[in-house]
């Protein structure tokens, strides 16, 4: 280890600050164990878990437990006010969006979706359930419940190859122009936290979103389970 006058908790705080920074160690990467790096910088566990304390509080490192500590992933931020897109944001950020359907079929709409869309209950609704993904990795599982009759044929299309919305425009002439979303944190459920590639009860955000098209009508009621490790929120807010 080189001479230096910071602590030594400081020093190996630095170290793996600039592996990280260096692409030495890539997000996802696991940090070497405990044990190693006491042998590696000639210190004590006291002063190592010191310093990936100190990376932990910068957010450059996660604590999984039971299975070691990481590098963050980074983070997708989403401005709350203006109209939103999954794959548009993913692709912002460099990335490619990716999509697995997980089921696609028409349905009874329970109360909830019923009252959401401003249907009868009962009424014929498609419900697609889709895992979205950046790259390989999955960020959001979420189900889109859509009036049967407003968009005939939706069931058969295949939502790996195109994008909901802009099947909505092509297809059927129904622009989505604004939506009412609400966020509730949750805990991860056992299905949800195997398709997130998480541990159940890990925290997680829930959003729930009207969509309303181009004559203010509900188009769609979606509810997503989205990754709390990966995702934030923002609000900007003005003085009027």
């Amino acid at each position: 280890m080189t001479t230096s006058r910071l602590p030594l908790y400081r020093q190996i705080e630095a170290d793996v600050r600039d592996r990280i920074r260096s692409g030495a160690l890539p997000p996802g990467a696991q940090v070497a164990p405990e044990p190693e790096l006491m042998a590696e910088h000639g210190v004590s566990r006291a002063t190592v878990r010191q310093a990936l304390a100190g990376l932990v509080a910068e957010g450059l490192l996660e604590i999984r437990r039971g299975l070691g500590t990481y590098v963050t992933a980074p983070r997708f931020e989403h401005t709350i006010g203006g109209f939103y897109s999954f794959s548009r944001e993913i692709e912002r950020h460099g990335l490619t969006p990716g999509t697995r359907v997980l089921g696609l079929r028409t349905e009874p709409a329970t109360d909830i979706v019923a009252e959401a869309l401003g249907l009868p209950a009962g009424t014929r609704i498609v419900a697609l359930r889709r895992l979205r993904l950046a790259g390989p990795d999955p960020l959001v599982v979420e189900t889109s419940h859509l009036p049967a009759a407003r968009f005939p044929g939706l069931e058969t299309i295949d939502f790996s190859q195109v994008r909901l919305y802009d099947t909505l425009m092509t297809q059927y002439g129904c622009r989505p122009t604004r939506a009412r979303e609400t966020f509730e944190p949750v805990l991860l459920t056992a299905d949800e936290a195997r398709l997130l590639d998480q541990r159940r009860g890990e925290p997680a955000l829930r959003v729930e979103r009207i969509a309303f098209d181009q004559d203010d009508v509900p188009i769609e009621f979606c509810r997503s389970t989205v990754r709390g490790d990966r995702y934030r929120y923002s609000v900007e807010l003005r003085d009027r």
